[in-house]
């Protein structure tokens, strides 16, 4: 299987719809994620697309500049890497991550209906689906779940012991690398967030 196998199973998978229809909604299309760059230093994952009934209206990461997170990450980025990142477009910030060996995906690959995140339940399922095989192929050098709420028991549920703030050396399938859990870079979590970043980023 290669990345774009991976993508297709992810569009017409509808296992996380049809189990908790009114939670989850709209699975990611192919082309929504673009191809990921070669090699990857660090793979961000976060929660979810953004609620489809919301302000953002599903809109994530790799179709936004308004994005949350997008902006709060690129904050933290912008002053390691001495780039306005939030200044550009949608495709040169993506372009700019990229060569900066950076990508970003979703443990969930389905838009929570209302709430901020879709249920426990889905993202142990999702993860296990797709991100496991995500991981698998992308062969990244670290892993950063962002989101200490969320995303963390999903790391904890696919490594099957406890991942934390402290970058640790972990194996899944064919990969093995380093992996940490991050805040989201919101809500005055930055400075923490700053804190591992510059642990597991390249140095500039």
């Amino acid at each position: 299987m290669n990345w774009n196998d991976c993508q297709n199973e992810i569009a017409q998978c509808r296992e996380c719809c049809s189990r908790w229809p009114d939670e989850v909604i709209r699975p990611f299309q192919v082309g929504e994620i673009p191809n990921p760059p070669s090699p990857i230093g660090v793979l961000f994952v976060g929660v979810a697309p953004t609620p489809n009934e919301g302000r953002y209206q599903g809109g994530h990461f790799y179709t936004s500049t308004q994005d949350p997170l997008r902006r709060g990450l690129f904050a933290l980025l912008e002053e390691i890497y001495k780039c306005n990142f939030n200044a550009l477009s949608l495709e040169e910030g993506n372009a700019v991550f990229h060569r900066r060996g950076c990508f970003f995906v979703h443990a969930a690959k389905v838009r929570p209906i209302v709430k901020a995140a879709p249920p426990q339940a889905v993202l142990r399922y999702c993860a296990h689906q797709h991100l496991r095989v995500e991981i698998d192929l992308l062969q990244t050098q670290t892993i950063c779940f962002l989101g200490k709420n969320n995303t963390i028991r999903v790391a904890e549920d696919l490594f099957g012991r406890p991942i934390g703030e402290e970058p640790q050396t972990a194996s899944l399938n064919h990969w093995t690398g380093r992996v940490v859990v991050a805040p989201q870079p919101r809500r005055g979590w930055e400075g923490r967030t700053r804190e591992i970043l510059a642990q597991i980023l390249p140095v500039p």
